[in-house]
Protein backbone atom coordinates (compact mmCIF):
# COMPACT_ATOMS: atom_id res chain seq x y z
CA UNK A 1 0.00 0.00 0.00
CA UNK A 2 2.81 2.44 0.82
CA UNK A 3 4.48 1.73 -2.50
CA UNK A 4 1.23 2.51 -4.29
CA UNK A 5 0.78 5.74 -2.37
CA UNK A 6 4.33 6.84 -3.08
CA UNK A 7 3.98 6.01 -6.75
CA UNK A 8 0.84 8.11 -7.10
CA UNK A 9 2.26 11.15 -5.29
CA UNK A 10 3.25 13.43 -8.14
CA UNK A 11 4.45 16.08 -5.67
CA UNK A 12 6.72 13.91 -3.51
CA UNK A 13 10.06 15.42 -2.55
CA UNK A 14 8.90 19.00 -2.95
CA UNK A 15 7.65 21.59 -0.52
CA UNK A 16 3.97 22.36 -1.14
CA UNK A 17 1.63 25.19 -0.30
CA UNK A 18 3.69 28.00 -1.79
CA UNK A 19 1.82 30.69 -3.67
CA UNK A 20 1.38 29.63 -7.26
CA UNK A 21 2.51 26.07 -6.56
CA UNK A 22 0.63 22.91 -7.32
CA UNK A 23 -0.50 22.64 -3.72
CA UNK A 24 -1.93 26.11 -3.48
CA UNK A 25 -5.52 25.35 -2.55
CA UNK A 26 -5.57 22.42 -0.12
CA UNK A 27 -7.61 23.84 2.72
CA UNK A 28 -9.43 26.39 0.60
CA UNK A 29 -11.04 23.55 -1.35
CA UNK A 30 -12.56 22.00 1.79
CA UNK A 31 -16.01 22.99 3.02
CA UNK A 32 -15.44 24.49 6.44
CA UNK A 33 -18.97 25.86 6.63
CA UNK A 34 -20.64 23.72 9.28
CA UNK A 35 -19.43 22.88 12.75
CA UNK A 36 -20.19 19.25 11.88
CA UNK A 37 -17.88 19.22 8.85
CA UNK A 38 -14.20 18.32 8.76
CA UNK A 39 -12.78 21.71 9.67
CA UNK A 40 -13.43 24.97 11.43
CA UNK A 41 -16.31 27.39 11.62
CA UNK A 42 -20.02 27.67 12.07
CA UNK A 43 -22.84 27.53 9.58
CA UNK A 44 -22.47 30.47 7.24
CA UNK A 45 -26.07 31.40 7.86
CA UNK A 46 -25.47 31.86 11.58
CA UNK A 47 -23.44 35.07 11.31
CA UNK A 48 -23.29 38.13 9.10
CA UNK A 49 -20.67 38.07 6.36
CA UNK A 50 -17.34 39.89 6.68
CA UNK A 51 -17.54 43.61 6.08
CA UNK A 52 -17.47 45.07 2.59
CA UNK A 53 -17.23 42.60 -0.26
CA UNK A 54 -15.35 40.01 1.78
CA UNK A 55 -11.97 41.06 0.44
CA UNK A 56 -8.89 40.96 2.64
CA UNK A 57 -7.55 44.10 4.27
CA UNK A 58 -4.31 44.95 2.47
CA UNK A 59 -4.02 41.36 1.31
CA UNK A 60 -3.79 40.19 4.90
CA UNK A 61 -6.45 39.16 7.39
CA UNK A 62 -10.15 39.17 6.56
CA UNK A 63 -11.84 42.03 8.44
CA UNK A 64 -15.08 41.24 10.25
CA UNK A 65 -16.78 44.41 11.45
CA UNK A 66 -19.64 42.75 13.31
CA UNK A 67 -18.46 44.03 16.69
CA UNK A 68 -18.59 42.18 20.01
CA UNK A 69 -21.71 42.12 22.18
CA UNK A 70 -21.99 43.57 25.67
CA UNK A 71 -23.48 40.38 27.13
CA UNK A 72 -21.63 37.06 26.91
CA UNK A 73 -24.88 35.18 26.33
CA UNK A 74 -25.43 37.25 23.16
CA UNK A 75 -21.86 37.03 21.81
CA UNK A 76 -21.27 37.82 18.13
CA UNK A 77 -20.44 34.76 16.02
CA UNK A 78 -17.12 35.03 14.14
CA UNK A 79 -17.44 33.60 10.59
CA UNK A 80 -14.24 31.55 10.40
CA UNK A 81 -12.98 30.41 7.00
CA UNK A 82 -10.85 27.49 5.88
CA UNK A 83 -9.52 29.60 3.03
CA UNK A 84 -7.98 32.21 5.32
CA UNK A 85 -7.19 31.14 8.91
CA UNK A 86 -7.01 34.69 10.26
CA UNK A 87 -9.55 37.42 10.85
CA UNK A 88 -9.29 40.93 12.30
CA UNK A 89 -12.05 42.02 14.66
CA UNK A 90 -12.30 45.82 15.06
CA UNK A 91 -13.76 46.17 18.56
CA UNK A 92 -14.53 48.69 21.26
CA UNK A 93 -15.54 48.42 24.90
CA UNK A 94 -16.58 52.08 25.08
CA UNK A 95 -20.18 52.23 26.27
CA UNK A 96 -20.25 48.57 27.34
CA UNK A 97 -20.85 47.28 30.87
CA UNK A 98 -19.09 44.61 32.92
CA UNK A 99 -20.53 41.09 32.59
CA UNK A 100 -17.93 38.35 33.36
CA UNK A 101 -14.87 38.40 35.62
CA UNK A 102 -11.70 37.43 33.74
CA UNK A 103 -9.52 35.18 35.93
CA UNK A 104 -6.20 36.93 35.19
CA UNK A 105 -6.96 40.57 35.99
CA UNK A 106 -8.44 42.45 38.93
CA UNK A 107 -10.70 45.51 38.95
CA UNK A 108 -11.99 44.89 35.44
CA UNK A 109 -13.96 47.37 33.43
CA UNK A 110 -16.47 46.93 30.60
CA UNK A 111 -16.25 43.81 28.43
CA UNK A 112 -17.54 42.54 25.08
CA UNK A 113 -17.80 39.03 23.66
CA UNK A 114 -17.45 36.97 20.50
CA UNK A 115 -18.41 33.36 19.81
CA UNK A 116 -16.73 30.81 17.51
CA UNK A 117 -17.01 27.13 16.62
CA UNK A 118 -14.41 24.47 15.92
CA UNK A 119 -15.30 21.05 14.55
CA UNK A 120 -11.78 19.65 14.89
CA UNK A 121 -9.09 19.89 17.55
CA UNK A 122 -7.37 23.22 16.97
CA UNK A 123 -5.00 25.88 18.25
CA UNK A 124 -6.71 29.24 18.80
CA UNK A 125 -4.74 32.48 18.96
CA UNK A 126 -5.77 36.09 19.63
CA UNK A 127 -3.95 39.33 20.43
CA UNK A 128 -4.67 43.04 20.80
CA UNK A 129 -1.23 44.39 19.86
CA UNK A 130 -1.58 47.90 18.47
CA UNK A 131 -4.15 48.99 21.06
CA UNK A 132 -3.19 51.95 23.24
CA UNK A 133 -4.86 50.88 26.49
CA UNK A 134 -4.53 48.06 29.04
CA UNK A 135 -6.50 45.18 27.50
CA UNK A 136 -7.49 41.74 28.78
CA UNK A 137 -8.42 38.79 26.53
CA UNK A 138 -9.96 35.62 27.94
CA UNK A 139 -11.45 32.37 26.64
CA UNK A 140 -14.76 31.02 27.91
CA UNK A 141 -16.97 28.01 27.42
CA UNK A 142 -20.17 28.45 25.45
CA UNK A 143 -21.95 28.84 28.80
CA UNK A 144 -19.71 31.84 29.60
CA UNK A 145 -17.48 30.13 32.18
CA UNK A 146 -13.78 31.09 31.89
CA UNK A 147 -11.62 28.16 30.75
CA UNK A 148 -8.40 27.16 32.55
CA UNK A 149 -5.14 26.89 30.61
CA UNK A 150 -5.44 23.99 28.14
CA UNK A 151 -1.75 23.26 27.42
CA UNK A 152 1.72 23.90 28.79
CA UNK A 153 2.96 27.34 27.78
CA UNK A 154 -0.44 28.50 26.60
CA UNK A 155 -2.73 31.16 28.03
CA UNK A 156 -6.52 31.24 28.10
CA UNK A 157 -6.49 34.61 29.88
CA UNK A 158 -3.96 37.31 29.09
CA UNK A 159 -3.40 40.73 30.61
CA UNK A 160 0.14 41.82 29.69
CA UNK A 161 1.27 39.79 26.66
CA UNK A 162 4.90 39.93 25.48
CA UNK A 163 5.74 42.47 28.20
CA UNK A 164 3.20 45.01 26.90
CA UNK A 165 -0.10 46.36 28.21
CA UNK A 166 -1.89 44.42 25.49
CA UNK A 167 -2.96 40.77 25.43
CA UNK A 168 -1.91 37.54 23.70
CA UNK A 169 -3.96 34.37 24.10
CA UNK A 170 -3.16 30.89 22.72
CA UNK A 171 -5.03 27.70 23.57
CA UNK A 172 -5.69 24.14 22.45
CA UNK A 173 -9.42 23.50 22.07
CA UNK A 174 -11.50 20.44 21.29
CA UNK A 175 -14.57 20.50 18.99
CA UNK A 176 -17.34 22.75 20.23
CA UNK A 177 -18.45 26.34 20.67
CA UNK A 178 -16.43 28.88 22.65
CA UNK A 179 -16.56 32.55 23.65
CA UNK A 180 -13.80 35.16 23.49
CA UNK A 181 -13.94 38.13 25.84
CA UNK A 182 -12.24 41.53 25.56
CA UNK A 183 -12.03 43.65 28.70
CA UNK A 184 -9.81 46.29 30.29
CA UNK A 185 -7.75 46.26 33.43
CA UNK A 186 -9.25 48.54 36.03
CA UNK A 187 -11.50 51.07 34.36
CA UNK A 188 -9.61 50.98 31.05
CA UNK A 189 -11.75 51.10 27.91
CA UNK A 190 -11.11 51.80 24.29
CA UNK A 191 -10.89 50.52 20.75
CA UNK A 192 -8.77 47.52 19.79
CA UNK A 193 -8.42 45.23 16.82
CA UNK A 194 -8.41 41.61 17.94
CA UNK A 195 -6.14 39.61 15.63
CA UNK A 196 -7.70 36.13 15.65
CA UNK A 197 -5.92 33.11 14.12
CA UNK A 198 -6.37 29.34 14.13
CA UNK A 199 -4.56 26.18 13.01
CA UNK A 200 -5.54 22.53 13.18
CA UNK A 201 -3.76 20.51 15.88
CA UNK A 202 -2.41 17.01 15.53
CA UNK A 203 -4.33 14.07 16.96
CA UNK A 204 -1.53 13.19 19.39
CA UNK A 205 0.78 15.09 21.69
CA UNK A 206 1.28 18.84 21.47
CA UNK A 207 4.20 20.89 22.80
CA UNK A 208 5.55 24.42 22.56
CA UNK A 209 8.42 24.69 20.07
CA UNK A 210 11.47 26.50 21.48
CA UNK A 211 12.65 29.69 19.78
CA UNK A 212 16.18 28.31 19.60
CA UNK A 213 17.54 25.37 17.58
CA UNK A 214 16.43 22.06 19.06
CA UNK A 215 16.07 18.33 18.56
CA UNK A 216 12.56 17.03 19.19
CA UNK A 217 12.21 13.35 20.09
CA UNK A 218 8.81 11.71 20.41
CA UNK A 219 6.41 9.02 19.23
CA UNK A 220 3.30 9.30 17.09
CA UNK A 221 0.55 6.81 17.81
CA UNK A 222 -3.02 5.97 16.90
CA UNK A 223 -4.94 4.90 13.83
CA UNK A 224 -5.98 8.25 12.37
CA UNK A 225 -5.03 11.89 12.12
CA UNK A 226 -6.74 15.21 12.71
CA UNK A 227 -5.34 17.28 9.84
CA UNK A 228 -5.80 14.78 6.99
CA UNK A 229 -8.18 17.11 5.18
CA UNK A 230 -5.51 19.71 4.41
CA UNK A 231 -2.62 17.34 3.69
CA UNK A 232 -3.62 16.00 0.28
CA UNK A 233 -0.44 17.15 -1.46
CA UNK A 234 1.70 14.92 0.70
CA UNK A 235 -0.89 12.16 1.18
CA UNK A 236 -0.45 12.40 4.94
CA UNK A 237 -3.00 10.07 6.52
CA UNK A 238 -1.53 9.05 9.87
CA UNK A 239 -1.67 10.34 13.43
CA UNK A 240 0.26 13.53 14.11
CA UNK A 241 2.15 15.29 16.89
CA UNK A 242 2.21 19.09 16.77
CA UNK A 243 4.61 21.77 17.99
CA UNK A 244 3.27 25.32 18.28
CA UNK A 245 4.70 28.77 18.78
CA UNK A 246 3.36 32.28 19.43
CA UNK A 247 5.63 35.15 18.38
CA UNK A 248 5.75 38.68 19.82
CA UNK A 249 5.50 42.02 17.97
CA UNK A 250 9.27 42.61 18.14
CA UNK A 251 10.27 39.17 16.84
CA UNK A 252 12.13 39.24 13.50
CA UNK A 253 11.31 37.25 10.39
CA UNK A 254 13.04 33.87 10.30
CA UNK A 255 13.35 30.77 8.18
CA UNK A 256 12.40 27.53 9.93
CA UNK A 257 14.15 24.34 8.85
CA UNK A 258 12.82 20.99 10.09
CA UNK A 259 14.10 17.53 9.19
CA UNK A 260 13.75 13.86 10.07
CA UNK A 261 16.70 12.95 7.81
CA UNK A 262 19.36 12.57 10.52
CA UNK A 263 18.13 9.18 11.75
CA UNK A 264 15.87 7.97 14.52
CA UNK A 265 12.79 7.74 12.26
CA UNK A 266 12.19 4.43 10.46
CA UNK A 267 8.73 5.03 8.97
CA UNK A 268 7.67 7.31 6.10
CA UNK A 269 7.36 10.72 7.73
CA UNK A 270 5.71 13.92 6.53
CA UNK A 271 6.47 17.39 7.91
CA UNK A 272 3.81 20.10 7.80
CA UNK A 273 3.50 23.73 8.89
CA UNK A 274 0.52 26.02 9.31
CA UNK A 275 1.40 29.71 9.70
CA UNK A 276 -1.82 31.77 9.51
CA UNK A 277 -0.06 35.06 8.78
CA UNK A 278 1.25 33.64 5.49
CA UNK A 279 -2.36 33.50 4.21
CA UNK A 280 -3.94 34.47 1.89
CA UNK A 281 -0.78 34.96 -0.21
CA UNK A 282 -0.16 31.29 0.60
CA UNK A 283 -3.68 29.81 0.49
CA UNK A 284 -4.55 27.98 3.72
CA UNK A 285 -1.12 28.89 5.16
CA UNK A 286 -0.16 25.22 4.74
CA UNK A 287 3.21 23.78 3.62
CA UNK A 288 4.33 20.15 3.61
CA UNK A 289 7.18 17.88 2.54
CA UNK A 290 7.37 14.13 1.95
CA UNK A 291 10.27 12.02 0.67
CA UNK A 292 12.70 14.93 0.92
CA UNK A 293 15.48 12.46 1.76
CA UNK A 294 14.39 8.91 0.98
CA UNK A 295 11.48 7.99 3.21
CA UNK A 296 12.13 10.98 5.47
CA UNK A 297 11.30 14.66 5.13
CA UNK A 298 12.94 18.05 5.19
CA UNK A 299 10.93 21.26 5.21
CA UNK A 300 11.89 24.92 4.95
CA UNK A 301 9.34 27.68 5.48
CA UNK A 302 9.24 31.37 6.36
CA UNK A 303 8.00 32.79 9.66
CA UNK A 304 6.87 36.42 9.17
CA UNK A 305 8.12 39.14 11.50
CA UNK A 306 5.85 40.15 14.35
CA UNK A 307 3.18 38.52 16.47
CA UNK A 308 1.24 35.43 15.45
CA UNK A 309 0.68 31.69 15.66
CA UNK A 310 2.55 28.86 13.97
CA UNK A 311 2.35 25.06 14.06
CA UNK A 312 4.84 22.40 12.95
CA UNK A 313 3.46 18.84 12.76
CA UNK A 314 5.08 15.48 12.15
CA UNK A 315 2.78 13.11 10.27
CA UNK A 316 2.97 9.82 8.38
CA UNK A 317 2.25 9.27 4.72
CA UNK A 318 0.22 6.10 5.19
CA UNK A 319 -2.26 5.41 7.96
CA UNK A 320 0.13 2.98 9.64
CA UNK A 321 3.18 5.27 9.44
CA UNK A 322 3.57 6.00 13.14
CA UNK A 323 6.24 5.42 15.74
CA UNK A 324 9.35 6.96 17.33
CA UNK A 325 10.95 9.93 15.59
CA UNK A 326 13.80 12.38 15.87
CA UNK A 327 13.22 15.82 14.32
CA UNK A 328 15.84 18.56 14.13
CA UNK A 329 14.62 22.17 14.05
CA UNK A 330 16.87 25.12 13.18
CA UNK A 331 16.27 28.79 12.44
CA UNK A 332 18.02 31.27 10.17
CA UNK A 333 19.14 33.92 10.66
Amino acid sequence: MLALIAATCAHCGAVKGASGGSGASDIADIDFGDAGDDGIGADSGSAPPPSGNGSNDGGDATVFAGGGKDQCSQATLIPLSGANPRVDLPSTTVGATHDVDAPCAAEQGPDIFYRFAVSKRAFIYADTFGATWDTVLFLLSDSCVPIPTTMSGGATCSDDGCGTKQSQLVALVEPGYYKLGLAGRGSATGAATIHFEWALAGSGNVAQLPKMNSVQVGTTFGSGGNIDGISGDCLAAAAENSYWWARCPSDPAQTLNASTCAGGTTWESVLETQIPRSAPAKPSAYTCNVNGCGLQSTLTTSIPAGAGLGVLSIDGQGGNDVGPYTMTVTYTP
